[in-house]
């Protein structure tokens, strides 16, 4: 069995804004991707259910997921899927999904939509891009956010890495450095560095090695496993801290996991990726 620790529940029941807009400012940079992107959303929107989602899970035997919004409105006047939307397939499959909030930093509102989201829709922790919403996680502007969310308990997601595809994206703020001063900062604040920190994957290691409050998920880019140093992860014993994630549907199913099956890696690294990992983690929340 498997804990992905990071989803997008796109379906036809999830609020959803002009998928033309969605489209040309997630995936404008490149005119065929576009094109095949906003025909994938229109496909969701209309005809996927999130009760398709538990079938592939079942399928693919992912035992829980963690699904996330994604909250770009002051960067992009856009947000993929709502909180309370969360919330709501929370509620339809309690025992399957967990969620996890957007919430949208530099935005006016943001420490009311953080409270909203952890004390009304009692979401289980917290998504953030700083590429995409374009700030800074070392600004001290945001230091009374991080001070909620170190209060609240709760995990915190962060994109770490750059974004390939949303036009005027800043790679900057997705450097893991950005987050190696924030867990310096906030040293109980537990941390998730999404995407193996692409393409600093160096980087990353050095922020999940030095920091226990940090770690990281593996997903999105099944291609670039060659490079990750899975290695020094076993050598240097911080591969209890790197968790199974796959971005699905943007990254499917079918591409991640095999490509975590064929990794020249222990068979017990892989269970922990799989499934131990972030069951202690997930569990020290109780969040399972």
């Amino acid at each position: 069995m498997k804990i992905d620790v990071h989803i997008h529940p796109f379906c036809k029941e999830a609020t959803w804004e002009d998928l033309g807009k969605v489209a040309e400012a997630m995936w404008g940079l490149d005119p065929k991707r576009k094109k095949r992107m906003k025909v994938m959303l229109q496909n969701v929107a209309t005809k996927f259910s999130i009760h398709n989602y538990i079938e592939l899970m079942d399928q693919f035997e992912i035992e829980k997921a963690v699904i996330v919004s994604m909250n770009v409105k002051t960067a992009y006047d856009i947000i993929l899927v709502t909180n309370d939307d969360i919330a709501k397939f929370v509620e339809m499959y309690p025992n399957r999904f967990i969620g996890f909030a957007g919430i949208d930093p530099p935005a006016p509102d943001a420490l009311d939509q953080l409270d909203y989201a952890i004390s009304s829709l009692e979401l289980k922790g917290i998504k953030l891009v700083p590429p995409v919403q374009k700030f800074d996680l070392k600004d001290p502007i945001y230091n009374p956010i991080w001070k909620k969310i170190n209060d609240l308990n709760i995990p915190l997601w962060i994109h770490a890495g750059h974004q390939v595809s949303t036009a005027g994206s800043e790679a900057k703020y997705g450097h893991p450095m950005r987050i190696d001063d924030l867990a310096m900062r906030y040293p109980d604040l537990t941390i998730i560095l999404g995407h193996m920190g692409t393409p600093w994957f160096w980087d990353t290691f050095s922020v999940v090695s030095r920091h226990p409050n940090v770690y990281v998920d593996i997903s999105a880019h099944p291609a670039l496993y060659q490079y990750f140093p899975w290695d020094a992860y076993m050598d240097y014993n911080v591969d209890n801290k790197v968790l199974f994630a796959s971005d699905h549907p943007l990254t499917h199913w079918n591409q991640i996991i095999p490509a975590i099956e064929k990794l020249p890696i222990p068979e017990s690294f892989k269970e922990g990726i799989f499934i131990k990992n972030a069951q202690k983690l997930l569990k020290s929340f109780n969040i399972i």
